[in-house]
């Protein structure tokens, strides 16, 4: 039959059958939205109840109902974990890797700061207030422990304070490559000239003035009388506040200073520090501390994700963190940045923002310093 209205005359196409019409019109929508899961950006798909529409727009950006697809955390049901963390930087960023990591592994996490002296922290594991928290090998040994004797290696500290932690019904998991520990420091053109590498080095050398912390001359666990009985040196010292060991090096007014193995300073070659052949100062490596039964709450994943971490904080790791923090940067932002460059977290999807948090140099060192303990001295 011809059709008037067209102007070609053209034959009137026959109308199908309802049903083989909605059967083209599902097909349609199949191969749309397979074309479209197929091809991703550059198509957005809107679904309403009653249509399926598709325009060329934006890069997609898929809505999903959670109550339908979304993966349940499997670790949904485990307890709230609390992560405590001392009241100095080091220990700040320590107790962001552990909460941000573990929360990236579905765990609920609070942190507690400046969780108070060794017995507290100790009081709050038994008591359920506290879970897990960083200790230095050194402070568990000598303060928890009350181990008084020097140890050859980190293997056997850790294995001394791993028994004592057993009988007490705890758990230490596995050190950090790093250790922080006192020791002592020296401008590298002044080690050239003296041909100094160790502590001993400095009996043979021209007499000298130490600078070391007044506040750390009797509280020390490896106290300044230990150290020059156990090389003997007989120094000429002169007290200083911490913080200001590098500016005193720098002006030559002392020749050798107390510090830190952790240091931020230490990340370049201005400073050297002399190695301590007869482990005066210890091994300070970090050991996180819990109990068996916050592992069995947590399950595996918990105990393998600190070790992960842990893994990833060498010394020269740990100085870089210090640095940060001493450019003035919040620990959170400086343990996320460090857990993203390491696999841990995955990588931000948009850049960060600048810290608008403004320190001068002098400012931020003293901060730090002020904060620095002798914990894994001795």
């Amino acid at each position: 039959m011809r059709n008037p209205e067209r102007p070609d005359g053209a034959p009137e196409l026959r109308r199908a059958p309802r049903a083989r019409y909605w059967l083209a019109i599902a097909a349609l929508v199949a191969l749309v939205s397979g074309l479209l899961a197929g091809c991703g950006a550059g198509v957005r798909v809107s679904r309403t109840a009653d249509r399926t529409q598709a325009t060329a727009t934006q890069p997609v950006v898929t809505t999903v109902s959670a109550s339908t697809t979304a993966k349940p955390s499997p670790h949904a049901g485990a307890p709230t974990i609390i992560v405590g963390d001392g009241n100095w930087p080091e220990q700040f960023i320590i107790g962001q890797l552990y909460r941000l990591a573990l929360e990236q592994q579905g765990y609920t996490v609070r942190l507690s700061t400046n969780i108070g002296e060794p017995a507290v922290r100790l009081t709050g594991l038994s008591t359920g207030s506290l879970d897990v928290y960083p200790e230095y090998l050194n402070a568990w040994d000598s303060s928890v422990a009350g181990l008084s004797r020097g140890f050859a290696s980190t293997r056997a500290a850790f294995a001394a304070g791993k028994r004592y932690a057993r009988r007490q019904g705890l758990v230490l998991l596995k050190p950090t490559p790093f250790s922080d520990t006192s020791a002592l420091a020296v401008t590298s053109e002044y080690a050239r000239l003296n041909h100094l590498h160790s502590i001993a080095d400095l009996r043979h050398g021209p007499k000298l003035a130490l600078g070391w912390p007044t506040t750390f001359q009797a509280s020390s666990a490896a106290s300044l009388p230990e150290l020059e009985e156990a090389y003997h040196l007989r120094p000429f010292v002169r007290g200083m506040t911490a913080g200001a060991q590098y500016g005193r090096l720098d002006s030559g007014d002392i020749q050798v200073a107390w510090a830190n193995t952790t240091d931020p300073e230490l990340t370049g070659p201005k400073y050297r520090l002399l190695t301590d052949p007869k482990h005066v100062f210890g091994f300070g490596n970090v050991v996180p501390v819990t109990t068996p039964a916050v592992l069995r709450a947590e399950g595996p994943a918990f105990r393998r994700t600190l070790n992960r971490v842990d893994a990833l904080l060498t010394l020269r790791a740990v100085r870089g963190l210090n640095a940060e923090y001493l450019l003035g940067r919040p620990p959170e932002e400086i343990a996320r940045q460090f857990l993203e460059g390491n696999g841990v977290l995955p990588p931000a999807r948009y850049a960060p923002v600048p810290s608008t948090t403004t320190v001068t140099t002098q400012t931020a060192t003293n901060a730090f310093h002020s904060n620095t303990t002798v914990f894994g001295s001795g």
